[in-house]
């Protein structure tokens, strides 16, 4: 009865338990270990268990089963009835009934958990003076054990894969943290020279993962008082505009105001815009309009929350980005290709509106498209091309798009005049654009087949990359420069010119295979940390940040 109640208040109670039994307080000779005891450097046999208190304790504790349980509970006990089954049970933290220097180095790093954006609360260690005066005895040995390697799992757990279910955040979020082998976590560290330095290399090795956690720690040493009033959305600000906004803008950037005209913007305000514009890499045209505002109301304001926030989603991404690999990130709409830990080539991207949201996945660059067709997807088909065609039935032929009708089992060209656009749907027909210069996805398109069915791809529309926001696409990723990121790509792969290239452009449909794929990771990071140590700051725009904030209770 009572080994069941231990499980139910987990391994915290477990100790609580040993301290009320009468034998918590047998020990065994100062500093001997079993193997030491058992006069054998070799493991302990089974005879040796059952004749070892601690150990048999040890065992005896691992093979309750309790009454209820999570998933990763039951994977962390599981783990543990491993791990020191193959160790014939022997403790690798509590050595001679006190913690070992390991344990104490694990339980310093754990400690310290802020640091890296967790809650040190969340995890339940022992006291640090548990056998110091007194050596402990086997059931509280045996007890302590437990509690230590089950904060250490549960630790591992959070350092590693994040604290929330990616998934949680809505269905477009589709990338998969890996969970660390428990089995592996325990081995590693109770073998690792320095524990403490075992248990902290569970965190995210990204660089931009440690430069977020520098700047946390500047974050923390501000201490920084509210936050300024965010100024309204409203129209567009510009020399000679008046607006009842202007003197807050005015008092934002220290501004004395006028003594005539205080709501009309000057040319002094705007030249203090264009240097807040230029230093966030914004268009540097003295105007305030939704873009340059939302970067505005972000200032000021304190971002541990943020930090910690896109701390999280940095362990939601594989361990090994690729040596060579693309970097998409979303509210940053930025393009990056990464060779080495080096940044070799950067363009601007438009991506997908708050209606048509861009999804997070990682996933591999298969292939390139010169002159592509654009098979348009069935939602768009049945939002705009259906009741566009409905309300002009010269609509697609005037735009240049084919038909392709399900006759026979098969797609076939139809005739658009041929089909009753009144119960068409996207489930019996196809429309496609063929290449051409009006076509939707440029004159190429880069391909990593996935379940949402976006890609990175030109565009004709090229005056959308001059503004600051760049949330306009259904969902893909339009790029700016898409030949020049061809180029880099192609390079990698090898045997490939940029004449090469140019002389496909204009052509039939024609298809580059990349021998050698290229992981590319599509990613939502609203804290980014550059080059020269600065803390960026982008807007939240389709709202993930503040839902991470949410579940994390920050």
């Amino acid at each position: 009865m009572m080994t069941n109640r231990i499980w139910q208040f987990g391994l915290a109670g477990v100790a609580l338990m040993a301290l009320m039994t009468g034998s918590a307080f047998a020990y065994l000779p100062e500093g001997k270990t079993f193997r030491e005891r058992a006069g054998s450097a070799a493991s302990l046999g089974m005879a040796d268990v059952a004749s070892d208190p601690t150990a048999q304790t040890l065992k005896s504790m691992l093979d309750i089963v309790p009454g209820k349980e999570t998933f990763l509970e039951k994977r962390d006990r599981a783990a543990m009835a491993e791990f020191y089954a193959e160790r014939n049970y022997e403790p690798v933290w509590m050595v001679g009934g006190r913690l070992s220097p390991a344990a104490k180095s694990i339980m310093t790093t754990i400690a310290g958990a802020a640091s890296d954006g967790l809650d040190p609360a969340a995890y339940s260690l022992p006291l640090a003076s548990i056998g110091e005066s007194v050596p402990a005895g086997p059931n509280l040995s045996a007890a302590v054990e437990l509690m230590l390697s089950e904060a250490l799992l549960h630790y591992a757990r959070d350092a590693y894969a994040g604290r929330i279910d990616p998934a949680s955040l809505g269905k477009l979020v589709t990338i998969k943290p890996l969970l660390p082998d428990s089995v592996g976590v325990l081995t590693t560290v109770s073998t690792a020279a320095d524990a403490g330095a075992a248990v902290e290399a569970l965190n995210p090795p990204h660089e931009g993962y440690r430069r977020l956690k520098l700047a946390l720690a500047e974050q923390r040493k501000l201490n920084p008082g509210p936050a300024p009033e965010p100024v309204a959305e409203g129209k567009l600000l510009k020399v000679g505009v008046s607006d009842p906004r202007v003197p807050q803008l005015r008092a934002r950037f220290g501004l004395a105001a006028p003594a005539t005209d205080p709501n009309t913007y000057d040319e002094a305000l705007a030249e203090a815009v264009r240097g807040f514009q230029a230093g966030k890499g914004l268009k540097a045209d003295g105007a305030v309009g939704s873009g340059t505002l939302a970067f505005l109301n972000n200032e000021g304001k304190d971002n541990t929350a943020e930090i910690i926030a896109n701390m999280e989603r940095w362990r939601w991404l594989p361990r090994d980005l690729g040596t060579f690999h693309v970097e998409v990130n979303i509210p940053e709409f930025m393009v990056r290709i990464v060779d080495d830990g080096k940044i070799v080539h950067e363009t601007r991207v438009v991506t997908g509106k708050v209606t048509n949201q861009t999804p997070i996945f990682s996933d591999e660059m298969e292939s390139i498209v010169v002159n592509p067709s654009w098979n348009v997807p069935a939602s768009i088909t049945m939002k705009e091309m259906l009741p566009n065609v409905r309300r002009d039935p010269s609509y697609l032929s005037r735009k240049g798009y084919q038909v392709l009708a399900n006759v026979g089992g098969k797609m076939r060209p139809v005739d658009p005049g041929m089909i009753d656009w009144s119960t068409a749907s996207a489930r019996n027909i196809q429309i496609r654009q063929p290449p051409g210069d009006d076509n939707a996805l440029g004159s190429i398109k880069f391909l990593f087949p996935n379940e949402h069915s976006v890609y990175l791809h030109d565009t004709p529309s090229k005056s959308l990359f001059q503004k600051d926001v760049r949330a306009f696409s259904h969902g893909c990723v339009r790029v700016q420069n898409p030949m020049e990121f061809a180029d880099v790509l192609l390079a990698y792969q090898g045997g490939w010119t940029p004449q090469r290239l140019r002389k496909m452009v204009g052509g039939r449909e024609s298809w580059v295979n990349l021998p050698k794929h290229i992981p590319i990771h599509l990613v939502y990071f609203t804290a980014v940390v550059d080059d020269s140590g600065e803390l960026k700051t982008l807007p939240d725009i389709y709202g993930y940040n503040a839902r991470v904030e949410r579940a994390l209770h920050l």
